[in-house]
């Protein structure tokens, strides 16, 4: 039962961390913040889970963030 769990988590980890790498590679320049995209791909390479969290908290704009810039 218990290595069910871990083998649960390692694979939801490994899920974002996918997610945040894919994510990064795909995201146009112009919706990326605080980094340029090399540094953040740097960030999760070196530190996977906590580049991951931090592309999907600070690195990208979202598209309502981008909807309002457009409309102001």
């Amino acid at each position: 039962m218990t290595s069910a769990l871990v083998y649960a988590i390692y694979l939801m980890v490994a899920a974002l961390y996918v997610y945040a790498l894919v994510d990064c590679i795909r995201t146009p320049v112009p919706r990326i913040r605080m980094l340029p995209k090399t540094g953040w791909l740097i960030i999760m390479v070196l530190f996977p889970i906590l580049g991951a969290i931090a592309w999907r908290n600070l690195g990208k704009c979202s598209a309502s963030a981008e909807d309002r810039m457009a409309a102001a």
